[in-house]
């Protein structure tokens, strides 16, 4: 029912090892406390969601004709653009972030030294 009866194509094969070893991935850093249980929920949520798109194309048209796209595929590379935009926006906030804490930092043991350098002159 879920899985096409029949050969498999190579992108289904390469598609679900993939998934495979990103869940697990996702496991390891879940159990070492790396990520948050949330995080790794919505890793399975997103790699069953490919899947279900890889082995039953069929299934992403109703979705891609209620966003008023004529084929599924064209909903899933939007959806993967707006996705990946977001990631690459939410990387460059926490980079900008660091930067911040860095300087600050700097600065603080700028201070903290010209400080000693002083009272040991």
């Amino acid at each position: 029912m879920f899985f096409i009866i029949g050969p498999l194509h190579l992108y289904q094969v390469v598609l679900l090892i993939a998934a495979i070893v990103t869940i697990a991935f996702a496991y390891h850093r879940m159990h070492s406390k790396k990520s948050t249980p949330a995080s790794f929920v919505l890793w399975i949520v997103i790699w069953i969601v490919l899947l279900l798109f890889a082995f039953k194309p069929d299934f992403s048209m109703p979705l891609a004709n209620l966003f008023g796209f004529g084929r599924g595929i064209d909903l899933l590379v939007i959806i993967g653009l707006l996705f990946s935009l977001y990631l690459i926006f939410r990387l460059y906030i926490k980079f900008d972030d660091m930067n911040q804490q860095i300087n600050q930092l700097v600065r603080e043991l700028a201070i903290r030294n010209e400080i000693e350098l002083e009272e040991e002159e």
